[in-house]
């Protein structure tokens, strides 16, 4: 990996050009007005209810700053009303992009949309709480929800999109997928596909114009072309990038790495779905063995350059109702081998464990070295990588084959109780992994619908205990959310994986 990196180094130092005449991303001694970013994923869609989150095009009802604090976005204020409504004051004189005014229609509009069967939104699922919207005034607006939902706010900063409905009815449906108009900091300008999308500062914004002019997102699918341009100036921000670039971009004069506060959890679920009740994993003291085996800060030194924490459940300190009191499980050989005679496995017993490699960083080279560090108590642990696309299908459906499967749960919501749903209720995609603790699933579904801080905060910590005593998963680490900058480039990046460029600008 090394050699290929100095490779496209030194050709790229000699013929990399700029990003265009018109969207140059050299870095002079004046501060530039455009900002260059590589990802390594194609933009696929620019609408926000047909697979697209452009926080730089597009707002939400709520704001959200990089520390996960709400404040107000497109709405000013919001309240609760009763348990199953809320009600929230909008933001007057803001317009979008094509001139047409925001209101309380256009809150109606765009959340029937997205809820729109027709419509198809991956995400409306996470909207289903939502039983009807009203319109009080032109800048009032009430959601009345199926039942109580304390996670609404954040619920309106993930996904509470608008977009324009003059614009829609005007020119199709699909007209967002080949002009975006929204409210947001940023324009659109021209995409080019799997080449590159341009934005131009919204002069007219209501946070305030962006104080960088320009933007070009550029796809680099290739880690090491992407790490290359960083290093030369042509690109300026480069995203989740994998360990094994943070020593480059560390050494050189010319970048730094900058690091969100992890909302993700990196772990190996064990499949618990339907399991013979003689198969090792259906042992409790089988899974304390596997987690007493893995030595999760050796983990994080020798794959992750020394970047993440390890975890103890399916939380991280970035969320509400995290209980960080609660130890990670300490590094125990003796201890994973003694309870595995207990249960009758002396001499350990075979395994497999479905992976990726490449979706996530390190997602590869932690399962083997967790491999590795399970043969020590005799668990032969056989990793089997898998295509993103069939690992993902297999997971929904719950019908992984394998014994277990390293994934990543990122949480949207700033809560405790998100992934833990999500990964280990029958009701997420998770049932394979816990199906059959009703005690926790309640303790989840309880806390899904109390207001009250201090009853919340019990609810979570009952259910990272008993996850803790039963062991369904092996949590390893938080996902590294890890950022290569230019030196003179201020930005910081949220823990929800989104990319708001709007306050980005150049030091002097």
């Amino acid at each position: 990996m090394r050699r290929r990196i100095a490779g496209v180094l030194v050709i790229l130092g000699l013929a990399v050009g700029l990003t265009g005449a018109a969207f140059s991303g050299r870095v002079g001694a004046q501060a530039p007005d455009v900002l260059v970013v590589g990802r390594g994923f194609e933009v696929l869609s620019l609408d926000p209810h047909k697979g697209g989150s452009d926080l730089n095009i597009f707002d939400t009802l709520v704001a959200r700053d990089a520390d996960w604090q709400h404040n107000p976005g497109l709405a000013l204020s919001w309240q609760t009303l009763d348990p199953t409504t809320w009600e929230l004051k909008l933001r007057r004189g803001v317009r979008f992009h094509n001139g047409e005014p925001f209101n309380a229609h256009v809150v109606k509009f765009s959340f029937e949309r997205g809820l729109d069967p027709k419509t198809k939104w991956a995400r409306a699922g996470l909207l289903r709480l939502i039983k009807a919207i009203t319109i009080v005034d032109e800048y009032t607006v009430r959601f009345a929800t199926q039942r109580p939902w304390p996670q609404f706010v954040p619920t309106m900063a993930m996904f509470g999109w608008v977009v324009p409905p003059r614009y829609l009815e005007k020119n199709g449906d699909d007209a967002l997928l080949r002009r975006p108009v929204g409210t947001g900091p940023y324009r659109f300008v021209r995409w080019v596909k799997d080449d590159r999308l341009e934005l131009e500062a919204n002069d007219d914004y209501w946070g305030g114009r962006p104080k960088i002019r320009r933007v070009v997102v550029r796809t680099i699918p290739n880690n090491a072309t992407r790490l290359a341009e960083l290093l030369s100036g042509s690109v300026h921000l480069i995203e989740l990038i994998p360990p094994e670039l943070y020593g480059p971009i560390q050494r050189s004069p010319r970048t730094r790495l900058v690091q969100a506060r992890s909302a993700g959890v990196l772990m190996i679920l064990l499949n618990l779905n339907n399991i013979a009740p003689n198969r090792p994993l259906a042992d409790r003291r089988v899974r304390l063995a596997l987690n007493h085996a893995v030595d999760r800060r050796a983990l994080i030194a020798s794959i992750m350059h020394n970047v993440g924490a390890p975890v103890a459940t399916f939380c991280t300190e970035v969320m509400r109702g995290c209980d960080m009191s609660i130890a990670p499980f300490p590094y125990d050989v003796e201890r994973a081998r003694t309870l595995l005679r207990e249960a009758g496995y002396p001499d350990g017993f075979d395994m497999t464990i479905s992976t990726t490699s490449g979706t996530y960083p390190g997602d590869r080279d932690l399962t083997l070295a967790v491999a590795d560090q399970l043969s020590a108590v005799g668990v032969r642990a056989r990793p089997v990588v898998t295509e993103f696309g069939v690992f993902l299908r297999a997971l929904v459906e719950r019908k992984l084959p394998s014994d277990a499967a390293f994934a990543r749960y990122t949480d949207f919501l700033g809560y405790a109780g998100d992934i833990g749903f999500r990964a280990y209720h029958p009701q997420g995609y998770g049932s394979q992994w816990f199906p059959g603790n009703r005690e926790f699933q309640q303790l989840l579904e309880t806390a899904e619908v109390i207001f009250d801080e201090a009853r919340l905060r019990d609810l979570l910590r009952r259910a990272q205990l008993l996850f803790r005593q039963e062991a369904p998963g092996m949590p390893l680490i938080t996902a590294p959310y890890v950022y290569g900058l230019h030196r003179n480039l201020e930005w910081r990046p949220r823990p929800d994986l989104t990319l708001p460029l709007g306050t980005a600008y150049w030091r002097q």
